[in-house]
């Protein structure tokens, strides 16, 4: 016998209730201005109040993002705008004028000049231009502070940006170098919740982005300069010297790897208690072993992934209708939210440098309401069939 049978032999019939429910839907606009600017001083990390509370949540997504790709590649905030150099003085005999300059530098040969590029997105050319300058002039600040020239310039750093092979030289056509690209510069960082990036394997300072590994870089040396044949002719050489210098020998390095300009082209927004996107720890290095194998992964890590599909000064919208993929279902369903806690973050862990530019983003939430079935009876009149 059905259970939904009446029972003949119960007086007190008891009539099984359907559990119907109506999945509501309800949308909520959250803009970075919104946070309380004193609590939460950065857009990278906030929370707010909802303006109703949400009970019997279903399911929650990231429905709409409106961000702006004017993220730095280069950030005081990603530990990426310094490097180290040593200079080693090769004495030019035919100047002695340049005597003081020589004797300056081979003094201070035991001692690093460190440059830092100002935050901002630059482009191969304009890091090239950047760091050259910054080289030439931290060795120029020195000689200048200790009196060893007087309205003189050191420029003998240069750079060559090979857009073929898509590779930094740096070379020096006077005096030899050292780059110290084992060196960990320090940062004073405005979050303190920020990770140190340099014990990583990828976007650990400068010179990673620059192309080169985390070790000391010596010079090789060219007589006639180096050969760049896609260049217009009679222009193929670069660390070409003067006719007949007292120091004929250029110095130079060329980086390991090719250049890694494109800055992040993810966001991980995570919404505390809420996460359900499983993530792996990166940088793992002993998969293989059978004790203290460090492979990895943080399940609920993630709310939502975010794709910053264009870059440069502009705006980026996405939706559920283009790259953003996400829902979050809970079950047994979430019986109140009155709060959210966000973050914004790389995968590697960095907070997102927003630089202070606001965005805003949409969630959905889908909550089960509980309703009695109604039947309806309804007399339509004849009129209306007309």
């Amino acid at each position: 016998m059905s259970s939904n049978h009446y029972n003949i032999h119960n007086n007190h019939q008891i009539i099984p209730r359907q559990q119907n429910y109506l999945l509501d839907r309800k949308i909520l606009t959250v803009h970075s201005t919104d946070r309380d600017i004193k609590k939460w001083k950065f857009g990278n990390t906030f929370e707010i109040d909802l303006p109703e509370s949400m009970n019997h949540v279903q399911s929650m997504r990231l429905v709409e993002t409106s961000m702006p790709t004017f993220f730095t590649n280069f950030s005081n905030e990603y530990q990426n705008t310094k490097l180290q150099f040593r200079v080693k003085a090769i004495l030019d005999t035919s100047d002695p004028s340049a005597t003081l300059m020589y004797s300056a530098l081979a003094s201070n040969y035991g001692n690093y000049y460190e440059i830092t590029v100002p935050d901002g997105f630059y482009t191969s050319v304009e890091l090239t231009n950047t760091v050259t300058a910054l080289m030439n002039k931290a060795v120029t600040d020195y000689l200048q502070t200790i009196g060893a020239t007087v309205g003189m310039e050191y420029t003998y750093f240069t750079i060559y940006n090979d857009t073929v092979g898509f590779k930094f030289y740096i070379g020096n056509t006077h005096d030899d170098f050292i780059l110290g690209f084992d060196k960990k510069s320090q940062y004073t960082l405005k979050q303190c919740e920020q990770p140190d990036v340099f014990g990583q394997y990828t976007n650990w300072g400068l010179p990673f982005h620059l192309g080169f590994d985390k070790q000391a870089y010596t010079t090789q040396t060219t007589t006639e300069g180096l050969d760049f044949f896609y260049n217009s002719p009679g222009l193929t050489k670069w660390l070409v010297l003067d006719p007949g210098p007292a120091t004929p020998t250029s110095y130079y390095v060329e980086a390991s790897h090719v250049y890694k300009l494109f800055g992040d082209d993810t966001i991980y927004m995570e919404v505390d208690k809420y996460n359900s996107m499983d993530e792996l720890v990166p940088y793992s290095e002993a998969t293989n072993n059978m004790y203290n194998n460090d492979y990895n992964g943080t399940v609920n890590s993630a709310f939502a992934k975010i794709p910053v599909t264009a870059q440069g000064y502009i705006r980026t919208f996405e939706s559920r209708n283009t790259f953003l993929t996400n829902v979050s279902h809970y079950e047994p369903t979430i019986e109140r939210i009155q709060k959210l806690k966000f973050k914004f973050r790389t995968h590697d862990g960095r907070l997102i440098d927003f630089q202070g530019v606001p965005f805003n983003f949409t969630i959905e939430f889908n909550m089960l309401k509980n309703e009695i079935s109604k039947n309806y009876s309804v007399r339509v009149p004849g009129m209306y069939s007309l």
